[in-house]
């Protein structure tokens, strides 16, 4: 059998595994990465590799460094200041997070944003009295990141490999802000709709219980000078070099620098933040890295994209249904896909296909961009949506919100691009 084929069913295995909840989220990860590895689909050493990936590092630093933060007594204190200035209406607090984590996604890697937000949530959770909760807050903070990351050339990888594509096919490239007026739109949809009536059925949805804070944090009002120093200098220079990434390092290696500073000076007993490490959350990172390398390296995701272009390419016959057919695909496969491996596939096929009609490729492009970078309705679907499981979401919980979330992401963006490119 076809290594492409193995890991189809392997996948669909996986995902049917996930939907009916047989085990939890990290088990049914790590099934699907050793399947894998024994049916020769991945090899061991890149399955394990991804266990030690740049997205594994960041989460483990930046949980390092949240909490030096929240030991520190700093974190209680921000989180006492921000409370005043919002109150207890955790709606108003969600529409917040999600829209300055948009905001600031369009400049800096999606998935750092995501862990320096977490420690602030959580130091603000921790003294509302269960007004505002991290379960209700983290994954609006996840979508808000991806969401913002496409408003830039900058924020996340999808626009850089389309633009690629575009560059090499020779035709009109991006500009830094091509992608914005679509992510601008589709970011206040998502913010309206959350106002308006997804924030309350996602709380009804979320039942169950908070997960409880394992650091032990220093009494309300007390705080350690010398290790809250420490402790925000080190989280702020992370900040700055996640953006400007000198010498080429990887946010990774940054992140766990970081860790290792506040463990070396004493701010975090090394000890006790390894034994009390999130490494569920961790094995379900790497586990799906692990799957989604599979996925692409097999050819799984290209044979499944041939078989949608040879069957509806009969269909694709004007600029609006090439846009409505790549933007959907996306949308779907990057659930279980390295967005950044789609995204470069389909414009691939899509570029050349529109020229081939006769229309401008640029709506493709970015029918490819954002149909890619909507993957939030599964656990493993993209670093920053995986990072925010410690708030204890099941895969329901992901399908449920994230499904919506998404599907909203998909029409408005569509209609942006429908409508700025003028394609009616």
């Amino acid at each position: 059998m076809e290594q492409s084929t193995l890991a189809l069913i392997i996948i669909g295995i996986i995902i049917v595994m996930y939907i009916g909840e047989v085990f939890s989220v990290a088990v049914t990860s790590l099934i699907g990465m050793f399947a894998l590895v024994y049916t020769n689909v991945l090899s061991f050493n890149d399955a394990f590799a991804c266990m030690v990936s740049t997205p594994a590092l960041l989460t483990i630093g930046m949980i390092i460094v949240a909490d030096a933060i929240l030991e520190s007594g700093v974190g209680n204190e921000i989180g006492v200041m921000l409370t005043k200035v919002v109150g207890h209406r955790e709606k108003l607090f969600v529409i917040v997070v999600f829209l300055s984590a948009a905001l600031i996604s369009a400049f800096a890697n999606n998935s750092a944003v995501v862990a320096l937000y977490m420690p602030f949530i959580a130091s603000i959770a921790s003294v509302s009295n269960g007004h505002i909760t991290k379960k209700n807050t983290y994954m609006p903070l996840a979508m808000g990141s991806l969401v913002g990351g496409t408003g830039t050339l900058a924020g996340c990888t999808a626009p850089l490999l389309a633009n690629e594509v575009l560059q090499y096919t020779g035709v009109e490239t991006m500009n830094f802000f091509s992608t914005a007026p679509i992510a601008i739109i589709m970011t206040l949809a998502v913010a309206a709709s959350f106002w308006f009536f997804l924030y309350d059925y996602m709380k009804k949805s979320f039942d169950f219980e908070e997960v409880a804070e394992t650091n032990k944090k220093m009494p309300e009002g007390e705080i350690n000078k010398r290790n809250a120093i420490i402790s925000i200098t080190v989280f702020l220079a992370c900040i700055v070099l996640f953006m400007i990434r000198p010498f080429g390092w990887d946010i990774g290696f940054i992140a766990v620098s970081g860790a290792l500073v506040l463990v070396i000076t004493g701010c975090v007993d090394g000890k006790r933040a390894m034994r009390d490490m999130q490494w569920s959350a961790i094995l379900v990172l790497g586990a799906a890295l692990a799957m989604a390398k599979g996925f692409v390296s097999s050819g799984a995701g290209e044979k499944v994209i041939q078989f949608l272009m040879n069957n509806f390419s009969n269909i694709v016959t004007n600029p609006v249904a090439l846009v409505t057919i790549f933007l959907i695909t996306g949308f779907v496969l990057s659930q279980f896909m390295s967005n950044g491996s789609l995204v470069s596939m389909l414009a691939a096929i899509g570029v050349p296909l529109a020229l081939q009609i006769g229309c401008n490729p640029m709506p493709v492009a970015l029918a490819c961009v954002y149909g890619c970078s909507l993957a939030m309705a599964t656990p493993v679907a993209t670093t920053s949506i995986t990072i925010v499981q410690v708030a204890g979401y099941r895969f329901k919980d992901y399908l449920r919100i994230g499904g919506i979330v998404g599907l909203i992401g998909v029409i408005s963006s569509w209609l942006s691009i429908v409508l700025i490119y003028g394609l009616l």
